[in-house]
């Protein structure tokens, strides 16, 4: 090979990683990328032409989100939830927003051992915040990207590329919603509720069915507990491992369900629901796919639920 096609294959762009693919449907995603930059990098070697090498930066430093760049936020706190749960506080210049519509969620890129890892999280702050944005995230002893969070303090800087995904929505364009999630997959309800409670010509109902291991895995509390006290809002907490509901504060024993959470308690919530309820969905996998086979199975079509 000669110094020329040397020269030619140093500039060829590398193919991701697995783990450099978050697996949350991002468009674009980091092999879209790629195969944009393969094609330009073909082009320009076919004519010979290096101008035509229009690489994109990978990282910028304008606090801007991009769909396409990695960009640099600062950790101005963080907060231990629960004993495997963080909410971690990021600064944005002035009084700017992040951008978001309802339901998206961004990309985090850590580096661990060398190995590039991308992971999707959706903020739990508001759409509307300005300065700042929240996420909330739980860490695995055994996950990559949660020995990179794990080492998070104070004044980090973290990259963030996006936005991706999201739910359409406008005031009052369902009588209800029932939102079923579970663990971190109550973050993308969080921002809907808000939105809808800070908007006092929307008078949809919400029903928010949380499910947790413990009451003290619930996360948020403070929040939830605020929202509830809207006059269109009720909470629910389904706890898998909770085996009475004695020792739980008297405000929640009422709206709370030990066990996991079924086909007949979600027809008796659904049943419960004061207008007809569209319901989201959001959680594990295997949790998502439970909650869409029991509404089939109830009888709702595909167009009478989403699921992140």
């Amino acid at each position: 090979m000669s110094k020329s096609e040397d020269d030619w294959f140093s500039l060829m762009p590398t193919e991701p990683l697995q783990s450099q693919c978050c697996g949350s449907g991002c468009k674009p995603c980091v092999y879209d990328v790629y195969q944009k930059e393969l094609a330009q990098w073909e082009e320009a070697k076919a004519k010979k032409d290096r101008s035509l090498l229009t690489k994109q930066e990978e990282e910028s430093s304008n606090s801007e989100l991009n769909p396409d760049t990695f960009t640099a936020f600062k950790i101005s706190s963080v907060e231990q939830l629960t004993e495997d749960a963080y909410q971690y506080k990021f600064e944005l210049p002035g009084n700017s927003s992040l951008g978001l519509s309802l339901g998206q969620h961004i990309v985090l890129r850590g580096m661990v051992n060398g190995l590039e890892v991308q992971r999707a999280y959706t903020p739990v702050s508001p759409v509307n915040a300005e300065g700042y944005f929240e996420v909330l995230i739980k860490c695995y002893k055994a996950g990559l990207m949660s020995q990179y969070i794990k080492s998070w303090i104070e004044g980090d800087r973290v990259f963030w590329r996006g936005p991706f995904g999201g739910f359409p929505y406008s005031p009052n364009q369902y009588g209800e919603l029932l939102m079923l999630a579970s663990g971190t997959g109550i973050a993308p309800m969080l921002p809907i509720l808000q939105y809808i409670t800070e908007n006092e010509d929307d008078e949809t109902f919400i029903t928010l069915v949380g499910c947790f291991r413990t009451f003290e895995n619930i996360y948020l509390k403070p929040l939830l507990q605020d929202q509830s006290r809207y006059w269109n809002v009720r909470t629910c907490y389904v706890l898998s491992q909770e085996s009475s509901l004695e020792k739980l504060p008297w405000s929640y024993q009422e709206n709370t369900h030990t066990g996991r959470i079924t086909e007949n308690l979600i027809k008796k919530m659904i049943n419960s629901c004061r207008r007809k309820p569209f319901v989201l969905i959001c959680g594990s996998v295997e949790f998502s796919e439970d909650m869409t086979r029991c509404l089939k199975a109830i009888g709702l079509k595909e167009d009478s639920y989403f699921v992140f």
